[in-house]
């Protein structure tokens, strides 16, 4: 067998007929292929580590004398352990699979390119189909909406159907320069492409050509600087083999960036507007994530980057809690694919039917804190003395124990904008105090015609959606006193209030069935119950406004100091 017809396959299969008549067990075997070379990692019982390896050894001699550019390598692993007793509903919370659901969760709550979702779950506007479809895509959501979860399911569906995909998480490159970005971009793509062309001799020419730009782009690399005119130039070379490797093979090449807010908001246009260059005129799509509020992926003068609509599609995948109903139905068939993971056929043998109610409300309808709720409350409720099921006070303890959680996050994820952390906290302070202390309400509106004329207070106001400490409840809510007049219905984080909720005369929102409820706490009053359009309206409209004139004051001072 020559080295051009020495598949990775063929190897694969070699290698496992190999351990096979050794009697060696194979735990997992799994193929690593780079450009240059392609690792063969096997895993193997301990017991049998050391014959494993002399095997390794000599595979490696056999297949390199052969021409195969690789290598064998043995490691230990463990077999999969035997399925525990079936899940006890009779037990519930105290059942064993329970401990592996909360360490289930706590593992893969949140998706990366290495450990992708357990189970993709499909929502209603079918947003696969959008990110398959032969169009950049600027895919929006507040962290933990599900865009990194959205993207690894297209990248496995584009692998399944032979495209080509690379993958770039931009919080790796927060620190450099956009013009650096982009080197590491196109050198992430060179490598991609030559990988898909090493097993075709044929297009050496075109191999030759990409490895040839691909050695300038690591000299650039090595520069201490980078000119911005350098990359520039850059760009139609890109463009050309891109579009040759496309134009040649028939092939769909995806270029995957997630987290794009990470980069310097200013830099972002001239990022996207010099990637956008690289693949113009070729069956080659970017694929782009960021949180909306931290981004700027288009410049009008001159134009520079996406322009959503004409360039780009613009999907949103926040989930929010307007369409209450479909949350909760959504949320519960994400959390139940980590149950059936863990053995656990049902979610009403673990949750009482409030508590699941009460974890939409308090997780803002996003799927990663809809999970991380869940755990934590499962745990909290494992603690109780006979305590059976999650109930409500245990999803109010897990949604205080998060509060530090996500002011960390709202830190990390304004990072690429100097000041824009602190803004946020003063102006979460400033809602906090109106809410709880003022009005004691933890919802409010905001009106139409302020929004109009407080853009950057607005914005602000915005910035809290997109970090999860602020959700809205209603984007149109109809004044009942002047015909025309419009405000938006928004809700504090439950994280924000979870230790006041118990306050007397506090007014807060349940979720109780799917339907909004308004209750005073600390009172007998009975509970408001938003069943219908007009009842729910006639609860809102109940919210003190917000004038967001409150923000004034926080933004002229970040704007003196940034």
């Amino acid at each position: 067998m020559t080295s051009e017809a020495m598949t990775t396959n063929s190897v694969r299969d070699q290698v496992s007929a190999s351990f096979a008549g050794a009697a060696i067990p194979i735990i997992q075997l799994l193929i690593r292929d780079y450009p240059d070379e392609t690792v063969i990692v096997v895993q193997v019982p301990t017991e049998h580590l050391q014959a494993a390896a002399e095997l390794g050894n000599r595979l490696d001699g056999e297949l390199q004398g052969r021409g195969f550019q690789g290598f064998v390598t043995v490691r230990t692993g463990e077999a999969a352990p035997s399925a525990p007793a079936p899940f006890r509903a009779r037990a519930g919370v105290a059942d064993e699979r329970v401990a592996d659901l909360i360490a289930l969760i706590s593992e893969r709550a949140r998706t990366s390119e290495a450990q992708p979702s357990l189970h993709y779950v499909r929502d209603a506007a079918a947003n696969v189909a959008r990110v398959r479809a032969r169009r950049h895509s600027l895919i929006f959501g507040r962290r933990g909406a599900g865009k990194t979860a959205l993207m690894l399911e297209v990248k496995r569906q584009a692998a399944e159907a032979g495209e080509v995909a690379v993958w770039l998480n931009l919080q790796t490159y927060r620190r450099e320069s956009f013009q650096r970005v982009v080197l590491w971009v196109a050198a992430r793509i060179c490598d991609a492409l030559l990988l898909e062309l090493r097993a075709e001799p044929r297009r050496e020419p075109l191999s030759a050509a990409i490895a040839a730009l691909r050695a300038s782009v690591e000299r650039m690399l090595g520069l201490d600087s980078v000119d911005v005119e350098q990359v520039h130039r850059l760009t139609p070379q890109m463009q050309s083999v891109v579009q040759r490797f496309t134009e040649s093979t028939a092939r769909r090449l995806y270029v995957f960036l997630d987290d794009v807010h990470y980069i310097h908001r200013a830099e972002q246009p001239d990022l996207l507007d010099l990637l956008h260059g690289m693949v113009r005129d070729a069956d080659a799509w970017l694929k782009v994530a960021a949180i909306r509020h931290f981004s700027k992926w288009y410049r009008i003068n001159p134009p520079t980057g996406l322009q959503a609509g004409q360039d780009a599609d613009a999907i949103d995948l926040d989930l929010s809690l307007q369409e209450p109903v479909r949350a909760k139905q959504f949320l519960e068939e994400v959390l139940l694919a980590f149950a059936e993971h863990a053995g656990i056929p049902t979610l009403k043998g673990l949750f009482a039917s409030d508590a699941l109610d009460r974890l939409v409300l308090a997780s803002g309808a996003v799927p990663r804190d809809y999970l991380v709720l869940a755990g934590n409350a499962i745990g909290h409720a494992r603690r109780r003395e006979r305590a059976r099921v999650v109930g409500k006070q245990d999803v109010a303890a897990a949604a205080g124990d998060i509060a530090q959680a996500k002011m960390a996050e709202l830190e990390d994820d304004a990072a690429a904008a100097a000041g824009t952390a602190q803004q946020m906290i003063l102006g979460l302070q400033r809602l906090r105090d109106f809410c709880i202390d003022d009005k004691k309400y933890t919802f409010f509106y905001v009106d139409f015609k302020d929004k109009e004329t407080q853009v950057d207070e607005y914005t602000l106001l915005q910035s809290l959606v997109d970090v999860r400490l602020v959700h809205i409840l209603n984007a149109s809510v109809s004044d009942a006193h002047q015909s025309g007049e419009r405000a938006e219905a928004y809700m504090l984080d439950s994280s924000q209030f979870s230790g006041a909720r118990f306050k007397k005369y506090l007014r807060v929102l349940d979720l109780v069935s799917g339907q909004l409820v308004m209750r005073e706490t600390g009172t007998t009053n009975p509970a408001r119950v938003g069943d219908t359009p007009r009842k729910l309206l006639t609860i809102l409209r109940t919210a003190p406004p917000f004038a967001l004139r409150q923000f004034a004051e926080i933004v002229r001072y970040q704007e003196t100091t940034a």
